[in-house]
């Protein structure tokens, strides 16, 4: 099941009857895999053989969120976390290794010991080519077979209008040896012209097979991504001003420094030159996911049927 409150009195009405149909099946299960926060999941009293098993969606934090993030700009406020009883309820959390089961424990305000080693489905879907779109996608848009691909996936900003897409349009690039493709965030309502979109089908996970650098800055991506060991960029120009309304969990400065860029220009010359460091990539990926990808959906399941 799976919904967000829209806007409008007739899709809250919608939203509320979904909600009891979360309430029935919580009452008539023994196990519940959630990957946010869920209302009924957290706020209600359930029976005692109900296991509720949180995945995330997010194979680490490089940002902080939930508990991390209290009062702050980005995040909730004291007062509704505790009304909302955020993410209370969970048996267990899962977490692809032993710096992000830390994390999770803050950002959950839950114990250490609730918390998991395991992978999620997401990172057997990136690491294993059996699930890959390549050819889907190279056959719907032939004129990616000639071409370097740059995939732009900015992390969804809350309350700041600070606009990195308009940087990036604004770039001279060489469209002959390169194509742009810009991915938003599911809630990021900005503008992109039409050249730089492809069809909503694809996720992102497929478009980072078929893209040759990928382009992010906040978001856990950077993680997930690292698993193809492709160069990934990160756009930090508004760094200082990020740390203040939100937080980070990695010092990305001394985790990625040869990957790390301020504006478009900076990450196309990088591009150009080969500046980067495919082995400081690698060394941050087995650093945060430090479990078996290839195998992760069998592992996952197996936690949780036994």
């Amino acid at each position: 099941m799976c919904r967000k409150i829209e806007h409008g009195l007739k899709n809250k009405i919608i939203y509320g009857i979904y909600l009891l149909k979360i309430m029935y099946y919580l009452a008539t299960s023994r196990v519940c895999v959630i990957d946010s926060y869920c209302i009924p999941v957290s706020i209600l009293k359930h029976k005692k053989n109900l296991k509720i098993i949180q995945i995330w969606h997010a194979s680490g934090a490089v940002k902080k969120f939930g508990y991390q993030i209290l009062n702050k700009k980005e995040g909730s406020s004291a007062l509704i976390a505790k009304l909302m009883c955020m993410h209370k309820n969970y048996n267990y959390v899962i977490a692809p290794s032993n710096i992000t089961k830390n994390i999770f424990s803050e950002a959950f305000n839950t114990s250490k010991e609730k918390i998991i080693k395991l992978g999620l489905p997401r990172l057997e879907y990136i690491s294993n080519s059996k699930y890959s779109k390549n050819a889907e996608i190279l056959e719907k848009y032939p004129e990616f077979k000639s071409k370097k691909i740059i995939l732009y996936v900015p992390t969804f900003r809350k309350h700041n209008n600070f606009n990195l897409v308009e940087n990036i349009i604004q770039t001279p690039i060489d469209e002959k040896k390169y194509k742009v493709i810009i991915k938003l965030h599911p809630l990021d309502n900005t503008n992109v012209p039409e050249k730089y979109l492809v069809d909503s089908q694809y996720s992102t996970f497929d478009l980072i097979k078929i893209a040759d650098y990928i382009i992010t800055d906040y978001s856990a991506l950077s993680i997930e991504a690292s698993i193809l060991e492709k160069p990934i960029f990160l756009l930090m120009k508004d760094l200082d001003n990020y740390e203040k309304s939100r937080g980070l969990n990695i010092n990305l400065k001394e985790e990625l420094p040869s990957f790390i860029c301020e504006n478009f220009v900076e990450i196309m010359d990088k591009i150009e030159k080969k500046e980067y460091n495919i082995k400081e990539l690698i060394y941050y990926q087995k650093k945060y996911i430090e479990i078996d990808c290839k195998n992760a959906i069998e592992n996952l399941v197996d936690f949780i049927i036994n």
